[in-house]
């Protein structure tokens, strides 16, 4: 509309109005003056979407319009310049907008010295261009930074969302794992241990007695950690012990289990709760695969500060010795693995070069770009004092925009400085006096008003002691501006908004009593009139005039203040609800698996302990495979829930098989997408194979219009290609990509045709730090949990009674 509304009332103004009083106006002139005026208004329709172009074409027009009009007919149009500026500033970078805005300056001040010439009044001309330019900028990258802190909230508020949608899940995924651990590192142990007791008992009737030890301490261990477990459910906020004693706490378990365990944590710094977290549940993951595949081997565990990150190592010797398989719950490098890319982590981890296995996790460090509170305000006020930002340009402006009514009278026609020969310089001083407080109306705005309230009252003075004559009296009205900007600051600006009314009423009477004496000073001697009455009488009619603007100018502040608070207080109330949200469903999962745990798991865990105590190693091998089965069933249910509804037909299961599935369903929802795949029918490794289905996956829920998507099986890395690439403003699907290919140890690379292309490795890649390849899948570790099994089963070292024992445990 507003386009429009300049184009109207230029037309209005000028040719309108001459050619309806019968104006004899030029053809050429009137042709030009209307051509220039529909490009301009044109051109400002882009003034969102290509500012940098829309200053441009406005700039032409206005350079032939002011050559081939007369100057002042053009005049309404002539502002066009300065809302292209100002759109340049809005919606392009602050250097662009600096580069705009000398651009435009020049032009202006070239323009008026060829159309004009360069008189006595160039100079002040100069100076208006020099102020009201910068100014509109200003207050451009004020707007800049408004739209900029509103897309800031919008993200929060959509990922405050997501983690609403999200909270659910991700709070059944983080208990699976916790209570993964504890059935890896307790109750199977249990089994184990009496297991073996039960059947080596006629051989060596000592280890009955070993057992029942071991499964009361282990018991009571196991309980006391599910009580803490379910006190955390209840109390998540509790900050963990130092990652260091949690380490230690957890190489004494496993020693007793056994296993020579060394720790060295000293050197590393405490990281964050989260971190201590995960490093703890890959130590315990890791120690257990130790005690189940080479019991009795020396474990050295390392955690240092590395310049990645928080570095966790992990080593073993590798005496391989015949221990049970099966027990497991299949998710021991995964959950090791998760738990690392969950904060943006690695995890390697195969054999080690001369034999052994390394465990090996990489945990960024917090971004040093996050800066404390302080740091952050010294950083900025720093940037302040090398540039001025736009707050400080809009300050300084607006001390100018009051002082120029004021001294541009005075510069232009000083005349007689009164009675006392008062000099011009006098005055200028009394103005900027009255204006320059200005400057701290963002700061100290009631300071402000004060000051300006207070300076207003020195023309008076000076006026009734005679050092400037009362004809000067025009000076005060023409300040008016400093009253308007202070009141418009209070209502603004003001911590106690409540009492800005105030404002208006204290600068509405003391510019109204000022100008009243001053109009009364000036009442002709003859007259005869007692001051106090005449200075009531003039206040009286200056009333109005002078009250009503500084009215309008609290009522606008505090009408801007009211919908900009109004607007941030929604998008916090928004954040907050759906955090609030998120955390009580987040709640409510932890109460319902503390209630699982309080029904089933601790009630057999308890009678673990009780039956050790009593000897009856049979009553112990039941309560713990009875906790074991309710603990693995609370475990797969959350498993179950946390990865969705079961899929139906025309879903396809995430193997690069069903891609073409995948691409079908896309079309049936309306969207053109060609796939070609080549190398169809390859085996891939199961996590590569499920990583090119979600990569492509991900990759088609960027976007909404056509693609392409290839995908070369035959090659090792597989190659996956999408064209075009999605828009990633928010840059989730670089996070989602990044992820993935970390898991897998996949990378990106440039294609022929310039453009990304994902690479994922066709065979187990090679281990960073040496590790060969093929010894991970000769090793049981390496192997899928169905091969393990099928590996010992068929091992001739391996005791029959082994293989059965395992066959009828509730785990297989």
């Amino acid at each position: 509309m507003l386009p429009c509304g300049l184009a109207v009332a230029q037309l209005a103004a000028w040719p309108g109005r001459p050619l309806a009083t019968g104006e004899p106006l030029p053809a050429a002139a009137v042709a030009t003056g209307v051509a220039v005026t529909v490009v301009v208004a044109a051109a400002l329709l882009w003034r969102r979407t290509a500012p940098p172009a829309t200053l441009a074409v406005v700039v032409a027009a206005l350079t032939v319009g002011t050559v081939g009009v007369s100057a002042d007919a053009l005049l309404v149009i002539s502002v066009a310049d300065l809302v292209a500026l100002y759109g340049v500033a809005v919606w392009r970078s602050g250097r662009l907008a600096l580069g705009g805005t000398a651009g435009v300056a020049l032009w202006q001040c070239a323009l008026i010295a060829a159309t004009s010439g360069v008189t006595g009044e160039y100079p002040a001309e100069v100076a208006s261009v020099v102020i009201v330019y910068p100014a509109v900028v200003a207050f451009g990258r004020a707007r800049h930074r408004w739209h900029a802190d509103r897309a800031t909230a919008a993200a929060r508020l959509a990922e405050a969302e997501d983690r609403r949608n999200r909270a659910a899940d991700t709070e059944r995924r983080r208990l699976a794992r916790e209570l993964h651990d504890v059935t890896a590192h307790h109750l199977t142990s249990i089994v184990v241990i009496v297991s073996a007791a039960q059947r080596l008992g006629a051989a060596r009737p000592d280890l009955a007695a070993e057992a029942r030890a071991f499964a009361s301490r282990t018991g009571r261990d196991t309980l006391a950690a599910l009580h803490r477990l379910v006190a955390l459910l209840q109390r998540p906020d509790e900050r963990p012990d130092p990652v260091a004693a949690r380490l230690d706490a957890l190489a004494e378990g496993f020693r007793l289990l056994g296993q020579r365990v060394g720790v060295q944590a000293g050197e590393a710094q405490e990281p964050p709760p989260a971190a201590t977290e995960a490093v703890c549940g890959i130590t315990r993951e890791a120690l257990t695969n130790i005690l189940r595949y080479a019991p009795g081997a020396g474990v050295r565990i390392r955690l240092a500060t590395a310049p990645a990150g928080l570095e966790l190592t992990i080593d073993d010797d590798g005496a391989r010795a015949d221990g049970p398989g099966g027990l497991g719950s299949g998710r021991g490098v995964a959950g090791m693995r998760e738990r690392a890319t969950t904060l943006g982590g690695t995890l390697t981890a195969g054999p080690r070069p001369g034999g052994g296995w390394r465990v090996r996790a990489v945990l960024p460090s917090p971004s040093p770009a996050v800066l404390p509170p302080a740091a952050g305000v010294a950083v900025a006020a720093g940037r302040s004092r090398r540039r001025p930002g736009s707050a400080q340009v809009i300050d300084a402006a607006l001390v100018l925009l009051a002082l120029f009514a004021p001294a541009g009278g005075l510069l232009a026609a000083p005349g007689d400085a009164g009675p006392a020969g008062a000099p011009v310089p006098l005055l200028l001083l009394v103005a900027a006096a009255h204006a320059v407080p200005v400057g701290w109306r963002r700061r100290r705005p009631w300071t402000v008003l004060g000051a300006v309230a207070a300076t207003a009252w020195i023309l008076p003075v000076l006026i009734a002691t005679g050092v400037i004559a009362p004809a000067h009296g025009w000076v005060l009205p023409a300040g008016l501006g400093a009253e308007l900007i202070a009141v418009y600051a209070v209502a603004r600006y003001a911590r106690r908004h409540d009492l800005s009314a105030l404002a208006a009423a204290v600068a509405s009477a003391s510019a109204v009593l000022a100008a009243g004496v001053t109009l009364a000073l000036d009442t002709p001697s003859e007259q005869d009139i007692p001051l106090v009455f005449g200075a009531g009488v003039m206040a009286a009619v200056v009333a109005c005039p002078l009250g009503l603007p500084i009215l309008l100018a609290w009522l606008t502040g505090w009408l801007v203040r009211r919908r900009r608070a109004g607007i941030e207080s929604r998008e916090h109330d928004a954040v907050a609800a759906s955090t609030a949200q998120a955390l009580w469903v987040a709640g409510l999962e932890r109460a319902r698996v503390a209630a699982g745990l309080r029904a089933a798991v601790l009630r057999d865990t308890a009678r673990v302990a009780t039956a050790a105590d009593a000897g009856d190693l049979d009553q112990v091998l039941t309560s713990a495979r009875a906790a074991l089965d309710a603990m693995r069933g609370l475990l797969n249910g959350l498993r179950e829930e946390a990865s969705g509804p079961a899929r139906g037909d025309h879903e396809p299961q995430p193997t690069a098989a069903a891609l073409p599935a995948l691409a079908e369903r896309w079309r049936a929802g309306g969207r053109a997408v060609a796939l070609e795949v080549r190398g169809a029918g390859r085996v891939l490794p199961a996590d590569v194979d499920l990583s090119a289905f979600r990569v492509v996956e991900l990759l088609l829920a960027g976007d909404t219009g056509p693609v392409a998507v290839r995908v070369d099986l035959d090659d090792d890395p597989v190659r996956i290609g999408v064209r075009p690439m999605p828009a990633d403003a928010g840059g989730e699907i670089a996070a989602g990509l990044r992820a993935r290919l970390a898991a897998v140890g996949g990378s990106t690379t440039t294609a022929a045709d310039g453009l990304p292309e994902i690479l994922l490795p066709g065979t187990v890649p090679p281990h960073p730090d040496g590790i060969r390849p093929d010894a991970a899948r000769e090793s049981g570790r390496g192997r899928p949990a169905g091969e393990q099994g099928r590996a010992a089963g068929s091992d001739p070292g391996r005791p029959a009674g082994r293989n059965e024992e395992v066959a009828s445990s509730p785990s297989a």
